[in-house]
């Protein structure tokens, strides 16, 4: 093989890694699935926006064996609704934010993340986690993440930013039962959901997505790169380049 088509080959494997990142939903609050935003928004509501969530960022429960890890000890993940609206799934909640590296992290299809105080390298595992394919679900507006609201949203930004979503670093005051306006999947069969003070929600580029807000701040956000493993199609077109240059060069060889 020549040099030149070596070249052409590399780079269009490089270019398909981001075809396969994984996915995001970031909510600007954690009391949608607490028992209490159960109880306030409607326990069907609730429940298909844990399940709808869960099977966007996984695929579906696959008869049991789809792992998903809720690592956070805060109370907006750690209900019993939420656990029962899951208990299709292979769960792991370890009932307190765990460290983790990006081996432990690729030992599940999802994680479910909320109040976790991060270190940097933390963060980096995330950032490649999702990079490689992970899944990640983030609950921002807790309150308990060092630094008040400007610190949550520095924390979780040093993630989200790589991905085409940021949260504002003040609380956005927005409480209630908030009626869905979008047709993304992840809110079918959900009319709304409550919300008590989160970090809003906005999109810096291409693959995200806000799916429901109200007067102009957005609730909940969405990043995915695409719902098939297929390659985009400039992608796919600088593959075929490199293996077209490949039979050039044959060619050229046997000449």
């Amino acid at each position: 093989m020549s040099r030149w088509a070596s070249y052409l080959v590399i780079s269009a494997l490089v270019l398909t890694t981001s075809a396969f990142a994984g996915s995001i939903i970031v909510n600007n609050d954690e009391w949608s699935l607490s028992n209490a935003g159960f109880s306030s928004a409607g326990v069907a509501n609730g429940t298909n926006f844990a399940q709808n969530a869960a099977q966007f960022l996984t695929g579906g429960p696959s008869g049991g064996t789809t792992k998903i890890w809720i690592d956070s000890g805060n109370f907006g993940l750690a209900g019993s609704n939420l656990m029962s609206s899951l208990s299709a799934y292979s769960l792991t909640d370890t009932g307190s934010f765990s460290t983790f590296t990006l081996a432990n992290l690729q030992g599940y299809s999802a994680v479910f993340l909320g109040g976790d105080n991060l270190t940097a390298a933390e963060e980096s595992a995330l950032v490649s986690y999702i990079s490689g394919g992970g899944n990640v679900y983030i609950a921002a507006g807790t309150g308990s993440i060092s630094g008040g609201s400007a610190g949550e949203a520095a924390q979780w930004n040093a993630v989200l930013n790589s991905f085409s979503l940021n949260l504002a670093s003040t609380y956005n005051g927005i409480s209630g039962n908030i009626a869905t306006n979008s047709a993304s999947p992840i809110l079918n069969g959900v009319t709304q959901l409550y919300y008590d003070n989160g970090n809003s929600v906005s999109v810096t580029g291409a693959n995200a997505q806000i799916i429901t807000q109200t007067g102009g701040q957005g609730l909940i956000g969405v990043y995915s790169t695409s719902t098939s493993s297929a390659p985009e199609p400039s992608t796919a077109i600088l593959i075929v380049a490199a293996f077209a240059g490949l039979g050039v060069f044959k060619a050229r060889r046997r000449s």
